[in-house]
């Protein structure tokens, strides 16, 4: 008897915790155990444009135009979709002037940003997430290559997950160097998109701008 009530407290507890507090993930999505653990130490506002804001599908086509409009344009996209805008705050040395070439239909905001601002190499972006904060929740657009969190918050790396993140680094860098561009574009590819938020992955995003100048 005890261990039946042992086991109906405990299945009552997760699906308390679970309701309560588990973000809603957008169809299609994986999102890692780390991740999810982040997320749910969030403001409510940083929550909701992680999860929400940030999976609307946006389109576009634009040639030579600045990256403000861009971002800007998406913005207005997702504000007709959810109702709620996504904000912008842009950091010291964010390219908003420069002009970008850059074409995309229905894809995540989350994935236009990775790919619109590696065109640029050293952009990044973050969700704030500071209760009390004037910008909470806001899209804080940065020249340090972030891709959603801000750095030292970011899901951490396993020993194996960093060393194998900085051997492809290395690889590409090889490849590059013996004129291998196409290989060396494949390894930094899949590098970003496995560890999107390692160090290694920002330097990727770097070479991979050099490479297509």
């Amino acid at each position: 008897m005890r261990v039946k009530v042992i086991f109906a407290v405990l299945v009552s507890t997760f699906w308390i915790g679970f309701s309560a507090g588990q973000p809603t993930l957008a169809a299609g999505q994986k999102d890692d155990l780390k991740g999810s653990k982040e997320a749910l130490k969030e403001t409510p506002a940083a929550t909701l444009t992680r999860t929400k804001l940030l999976k609307v599908k946006v389109t576009g086509a634009f040639k030579e135009v600045r990256l403000g409009d861009v971002l800007k344009e998406f913005a207005s996209q997702v504000d007709a979709k959810l109702d709620t805008p996504v904000m912008w705050t842009y950091g010291s040395g964010f390219p908003f002037a420069q002009k970008v070439t850059y074409s995309c239909k229905e894809k995540l905001l989350e994935e236009v940003l990775d790919e619109l601002l590696t065109k640029f190499g050293t952009p990044g972006f973050f969700v704030v997430s500071k209760d009390g904060h004037k910008h909470d929740g806001w899209v804080q657009l940065t020249n340090e290559g972030e891709r959603g969190y801000e750095k030292g918050s970011e899901p951490k790396l396993t020993d194996e997950e960093q060393t194998d993140s900085n051997e492809r680094l290395a690889l590409a860098k090889k490849l590059i160097a013996d004129g291998k561009l196409d290989q060396a574009k494949t390894v930094l590819f899949v590098l970003t998109k496995k560890y999107p938020h390692s160090s290694a992955a920002r330097e990727a995003r770097v070479l991979w701008a050099k490479i297509e100048k």
